[in-house]
């Protein structure tokens, strides 16, 4: 699995030639020798700061799966198609501009029993709280939903 790259620091000159001649003397990488000695001197508000941030973006993902399984049960099967290029496009706008400018789009683009297909979906998705992001992937699936396979 690829490490996570993370913004470089800078650092003094004389910092690095210590950090340097402290990693030969201990026999580990320059980034392992700095992360130990970074962490080893941050306090622990910090650290119980980093580790609350952690279990709330968890919490959030989690919470997000639930409400968008709750959202898809919603809106169920009607066996309604749509064109994939309209469905693509609304992905898109609902993803960069949100709800509002998405509805726009359907309203401008679609038939009347589309419209009221697509404002129900994006009420639906709104109602049980989606991001964007969530509410456009559901967008983009649409003809699977309405077909009843997931």
């Amino acid at each position: 699995m690829p490490s996570t790259k993370y913004t470089r620091i800078e650092i003094t000159p004389e910092a690095y030639r210590a950090l340097e001649a402290e990693a030969i003397l201990q026999e580990k990488t320059l980034k392992k020798l700095a992360s130990e000695l970074i962490l080893r001197g941050i306090s622990k508000e910090a650290l119980d700061f980093i580790k609350k941030a952690g279990e709330s973006k968890k919490n959030r993902r989690a919470l997000d799966s639930s409400a968008m399984e709750r959202a898809i049960e919603e809106i169920g099967a009607t066996g309604m198609s749509f064109d994939q290029s309209i469905l693509e496009n609304m992905h898109d706008i609902i993803q960069d501009e949100g709800y509002s400018e998405g509805m726009l789009y359907a309203v401008q683009n679609t038939a009347s029993m589309q419209r009221d297909e697509l404002h129900r979906v994006l009420n639906i998705c709104e109602r049980h709280g989606l991001t964007n992001i969530l509410a456009a992937d559901i967008i983009l699936n649409l003809n699977k939903i309405e077909s009843g396979t997931r």
